[in-house]
């Protein structure tokens, strides 16, 4: 009977614990009213947020109530303090800043009193050579601007092509007028460094720092014919009177043009074959208006001396 006594007595608080139990998480569940008062940095008071919730956590039961809480608000209740709407939460906001970086922009907001500070805490890492618009202990004041430019610096190189030179000589083997390569020119080449600056980018200057020749270029060497190919000297004489400068000659085909020139005085005249000569002494016999290219006279009647050179 003792046995059948305790164990009942023990069946009994095991029940009742388990009903205590359920009936805090009965409490728990209950939802109580609560009013949040919205604070912006400046002192100034916004909306004031009224409803119930069953959360614990402080943002939890803003978020639920519809004060739409950021991560980086601040909560603050008054333990036991309540009112005609039920325990009251301070919803301090927390100011707002733009950044641009790199022209993303993007809103941050802190509770940081200076720039430096703000880029610390949203771990924005600036490079030696980036710049920004503020100093890093520049007081920050809701709704400032910070403007970040990264800035790049870059080692480039380039190579550029080293023109060669070109040499004549003069050969007189080969016909005047001709050219003959005697030696090809070959372009030389050049390291070109530079140091690049490139801001958000977009490049904004480039500085040659280093000049180097890689491959000295070589001169080309180019022959220029002298060779004067000469079909005859002898006598010139006149014999159509013509402006045209035509010639008559046995010497060449006809329709040869021939360089003609005047040993006596060096003049020279370019003359067209168009007939044969007859019975002369003459080498050729020239227009009017040739022979007086020459220099001499229609009375003269002869030019002792002629030379009938190849046209270049």
């Amino acid at each position: 009977m003792l046995a059948l006594g305790l164990s009942g007595a023990f069946l009994f608080l095991i029940y009742r614990g388990a009903s205590a139990e359920s009936d805090e998480r009965e409490v728990n569940k209950t939802k109580k009213p609560y009013q949040i008062l919205e604070v912006f940095n400046n002192g100034q008071t916004g909306q004031t947020f009224v409803g119930s919730s069953d959360k614990v956590k402080l943002q939890d039961i803003a978020q639920e109530i519809g004060a739409a809480p950021y991560a980086e608000d601040r909560l603050s209740d008054f333990p036991g303090f309540r009112d005609f709407y039920g325990q009251r939460i301070t919803l301090y906001r927390a100011p707002s800043y733009i950044v641009y970086d790199q022209n993303k922009e993007t809103t941050y907001r802190s509770f940081a009193s200076a720039v430096g500070e703000l880029l610390s805490e949203k771990k924005i890492v600036l490079g030696v050579d980036d710049k920004i618009n503020f100093s890093s202990d520049t007081k920050l004041d809701e709704g400032m601007i910070v403007k970040i430019t990264r800035v790049a610096k870059t080692k480039v190189i380039e190579t550029e092509k080293i023109e060669y030179k070109t040499t004549k000589q003069n050969d007189s083997t080969l016909d005047k007028g001709k050219t003959k390569v005697k030696q090809a020119g070959v372009l030389g080449e050049r390291k070109l460094t530079y140091e690049v600056t490139r801001e958000n980018g977009v490049e904004i200057s480039k500085i040659l720092l280093t000049s180097e020749v890689t491959k000295e270029a070589t001169g080309e060497i180019l022959l220029v014919g002298t060779k004067i190919t000469l079909y005859g000297d002898g006598k010139a004489t006149w014999y159509v009177d013509t402006t045209e400068l035509i010639a008559a000659c046995n010497i060449v085909p006809k329709g040869t043009i021939i360089h003609v020139v005047n040993s006596a005085n060096g003049k020279s005249v370019d003359v067209k074959v168009v007939d044969r000569i007859g019975n002369s002494s003459a080498v050729i016999d020239l227009s009017t208006s040739a022979f007086r290219a020459l220099g001499a006279s229609l009375g003269q009647g002869t030019i002792s001396n002629v030379r009938l050179e190849k046209t270049y």
